[in-house]
């Protein structure tokens, strides 16, 4: 957990070029001998790394601390941002930044059609809200607060909208 923790850490900090054993080693006080003896390179490290933010990921979605709109966060997440840079350049980051997205895809379309939004709308919504995420993560800290947060809340009015109209059709007793 300590070498996950210091991993993302680093990346946060300086991108997949600042994971090297040497960082790790120092950041955690180890040897390299102890960095060998959990992980047998660099490479298998960050494998095991991308399985332990995936996992995180999916358990906060799981937890319902990140389902709904909750998760386009307005703030800027240096490891959100990080990841999906990484993703860029490394098909195993890619590959675990999909599947992250599809669950988030996937509990958010759930949420909304739980509340009655039609499935079509609710993929719409859900699509919309992970552009808005990762337009926040790539924008960086140096975008404007405001202006993220006004493009979050106007992605959560959208939802709360969707959900109050749909309410209402969905009590609508059958003739």
């Amino acid at each position: 957990n300590d070498y996950f923790e210091a991993g993302l850490d680093l990346l946060a900090e300086g991108g997949v070029q600042a994971q090297t054993i040497a960082n790790l080693c120092e950041r955690l006080a180890i040897t390299k001998g102890s960095f060998y003896h959990h992980f047998s390179s660099l490479g298998d490290f960050r494998a095991q790394l991308l399985g332990y933010w995936e996992a995180a990921q999916q358990a906060a979605l799981e937890a319902g601390s990140a389902s709904s709109a909750d998760w386009v966060a307005p703030t800027h997440n240096p490891v959100e941002a990080a990841v999906r840079a990484w993703a860029q350049s490394d098909e195993a980051a890619a590959a675990a930044q999909g599947r992250v997205d599809a669950l988030r895809l996937k509990a958010v379309t759930k949420d909304l059609r739980a509340a009655g939004v039609p499935t079509d709308r609710a993929r719409a919504l859900a699509g919309l809200g992970l552009a808005v995420l990762t337009g926040v993560q790539s924008g960086g800290p140096a975008w404007d607060r405001k202006a993220r947060k006004a493009l979050t809340d106007e992605f959560q009015s959208a939802v709360a909208a969707a959900g109050a109209k749909a309410k209402p059709a969905a009590r609508k007793p059958k003739a």
